[in-house]
């Protein structure tokens, strides 16, 4: 009677892991295994401008603004240069976020969890808020502790395709308010994504979850180039906050239908 020996070939199983560089003033941040490490997330350190993706598939569109925007002496204040510190805790990557906006010094702790199915999640929340500013009377946009950054200049050039909060459809306009007067909210977001300008750009959606709810809207300029980001969309107080937390969530599932 002939014996045959199989040889069973087992192939190792690589833990999948965190991958984080600079290039310039971007730190790119990916996550896979062997020598497969896509990218999910990019901070631009010059503007504190963060994006996300859901997946490899995903196309890169809305922003979020890390720092805090705001209205003081007449001035509009958005957008500043951070630096930034990284290290995994368990199975998350932590980024250590600090920056100073006009006289306000502010650092923030980004909490990534491994990328899902279709899903990409940052929980922010804020580790130290320093310094004063004088707040201008304006409804709705004094300070913005959370702001996304998109672009609309048409119906098929775009990567928000329209707004929502707490389940209603906002169309964006051409130019001006996108909710006047302002809702009351804690879940909103844009959504997007194909048009003829972007492939599966990301729906970003934010849970607000300190405080509980702020005053929602946006504002649209008027543009035809679609390398502009036009879009603004945010929460807002009308006293400066020292502290704000909220989960941001890049995904390809719209959380809301018409």
């Amino acid at each position: 009677m002939a014996v045959c020996a199989f040889a069973l070939l087992v192939q190792p199983v690589l833990a999948q892991t965190w991958l984080v560089r600079q290039r310039g003033t971007v730190l790119e941040i990916a996550y896979g295994s062997g020598s497969h490490f896509p990218q999910y997330a990019a901070l631009h350190l010059d503007s504190s401008y963060f994006r996300m993706v859901y997946s490899p598939q995903s196309g890169w569109g809305t922003s979020m603004i890390l720092m805090p925007a705001f209205w003081s002496g007449g001035r509009y204040y958005q957008g500043t240069p951070v630096t930034a510190s990284w290290r995994t805790e368990g199975s998350d990557l932590l980024l250590l976020i600090s920056g100073t906006i006009a006289s306000l010094r502010v650092s923030l702790e980004v909490r990534l969890s491994p990328p899902a199915k279709n899903s990409f999640i940052a929980r922010v929340r804020t580790l130290n808020v320093t310094g004063n500013i004088a707040l201008d009377n304006r409804p709705a946009e004094a300070f913005k502790p959370v702001m996304l950054s998109s672009m609309h200049v048409s119906t098929t050039q775009w990567d928000a395709r329209v707004a929502y909060v707490e389940g209603r459809i906002y169309d964006l306009p051409s130019s001006g308010w996108v909710i006047y007067p302002a809702k009351t909210g804690s879940r909103f977001g844009l959504i997007g994504g194909t048009s003829r300008w972007k492939t599966n750009a990301p729906t970003m959606e934010v849970v607000l979850r300190q405080p509980r709810a702020l005053q929602v809207t946006g504002w649209v300029t008027y543009s035809t180039n679609p390398n502009d980001d036009n879009v603004g969309f945010w929460a807002a107080s009308a006293q400066l906050l020292r502290a704000w937390q909220y989960t941001l969530r890049a995904t390809v599932t719209h959380p809301v239908g018409r």
